[in-house]
């Protein structure tokens, strides 16, 4: 070892002792004799910080900074939560937005829809306006058409009425047929006239023909007027109900005038038949048949005459209608004979049975029994073997009571 070694070593160990000695040796040290180290160990008289009341500041300081991390965390939580709610709160209100904005679009979209509904439903409006419209000016394009041709078939009538007594005339010289009408030109006269809705009386005048020509019945009354086409109505209360063929429409034509039950004045009537136009259709060639047909009284008479399309007006027939007074005579002579066929029939009845066998009727009647029952075969039209009181009267020829009420009802004659 050198000497500088040993000198060092000497100088160490001095400072050592007398660092020890001076701190023995200081009055305001004490030192703990307790064993270990203690944080107050070591105190000074001065009153300089010892260990203890630095660990005191720095539990404080922790304290603090645990108390400022709390207060941060709170603040950081509190923040947190006002946070959330504020972002609650805008998806709330953008929820809302949305939710408005969808509304509108919604009821933009219902606007939209009505507003074309509305469209729609005016144009349809307007489509039937103009539909409406069209077919009023059809209707009265129509009926200026119908009147234009009623007034040339006026022009063309007294055109004709202008040589209607040379007309008269010639017609009257003209052989038309004539004969009490038969059944079956009855039974279709009546099919037409009920197809047509046509009236019937106790006077009535009726015409038909088989084509789609257009004729038209004149009738002229006692007190001079006409009735036809132009005048379907007369003072006298004729009336022309069915006017038919104004357009090529059937092929069974049928015109008819009537006056009402009993009310028809006592006179002459003259019926005739104008060939009016002649229709362009198939199976309307010339010359047209027709007939007459003439009730007067419960008489049907039937007249049968043609026409070619240019021909004058013919007067077919004329005919006489009792006067009320007449009509009323003529009723109870009916009424009369009526009665008596009834106590007949009655008297005859002999079972009471209300109805005639041959027997019966050959002693109400005198008749043989050969003659008795070739008469009971006609009037039995039910075949039944025996005859009723409405065969009875039937076959006897005398009119129902209707027919009878027919002549006497109604106002007095003009």
């Amino acid at each position: 070892m050198g000497v500088e070694s040993i000198v060092t070593s000497i100088a160490l160990v001095g400072g050592f002792v007398v660092g020890l000695w001076y701190i023995f040796t200081r009055k305001d040290v004490s030192i703990s004799a307790r064993q270990g180290m203690n944080p107050e160990g070591l105190r000074y008289g001065s009153g300089a910080p010892g260990f203890g009341s630095a660990k005191k500041e720095i539990d404080r300081k922790l304290a603090l900074v645990e108390t400022r991390r709390r207060r941060q965390q709170a603040i950081s939580s509190r923040l947190a939560v006002e946070n959330a709610e504020r972002l609650a709160r805008e998806q709330l209100e953008h929820s809302r937005i949305q939710q408005e904005a969808e509304r509108q679009i919604m009821m933009e979209n219902a606007r939209v829809a009505a507003q074309e509904e509305a469209r729609l439903a005016s144009e349809a409006a307007q489509k039937v306006r103009e539909q409406q419209e069209e077919a009023r000016r059809r209707e009265e394009e129509e009926a200026r058409l119908a009147i234009e041709r009623e007034n040339q078939r006026q022009a063309d009538f007294l055109a004709a009425e202008e040589s209607r007594l040379a007309e008269i005339a010639a017609a009257q010289q003209q052989q038309i047929a004539s004969s009490s009408s038969n059944s079956k030109a009855i039974k279709e006269l009546q099919a037409r006239l009920a197809r047509e809705g046509a009236k019937s009386s106790d006077v009535q005048v009726s015409l038909m023909w088989n084509n789609y020509n257009d004729l038209d019945l004149h009738i002229v009354c006692p007190s001079g007027e006409r009735i036809h086409g132009g005048n379907k109505t007369s003072a006298c209360g004729g009336e022309l109900d069915v006017d038919a063929n104004v357009r090529a429409e059937t092929r069974k034509p049928v015109e008819n005038v009537f006056w009402p039950e009993g009310t028809a004045p006592g006179g002459q009537y003259h019926v005739y038949v104008h060939y009016y136009k002649k229709h362009k259709k198939r199976r309307s060639k010339d010359p047209t048949k027709f007939q007459i047909m003439v009730n007067n009284g419960g008489e049907m008479t039937e007249y049968s005459a043609e026409l070619s399309k240019g021909d004058p007006i013919m007067q077919v027939c004329s005919f006489d209608v009792s006067s009320k007074a007449e009509r009323e005579q003529l009723k109870r002579e009916l009424e009369n004979e009526l009665d008596a066929l009834k106590h007949r029939f009655i008297d005859a009845d002999i079972d009471g049975s209300a109805q005639l066998s041959v027997e019966e009727l050959a002693t109400a009647t005198g008749m043989t029994l050969e003659e008795a029952e070739i008469i009971h075969k006609k009037a039995d039209k039910d075949g039944d073997g025996t005859i009723s009181l409405d065969e009875y009267l039937a076959a006897s020829d005398v009119p129902s009571a209707p027919d009878l009420e027919s002549l006497s009802t109604g106002e007095s004659e003009d």
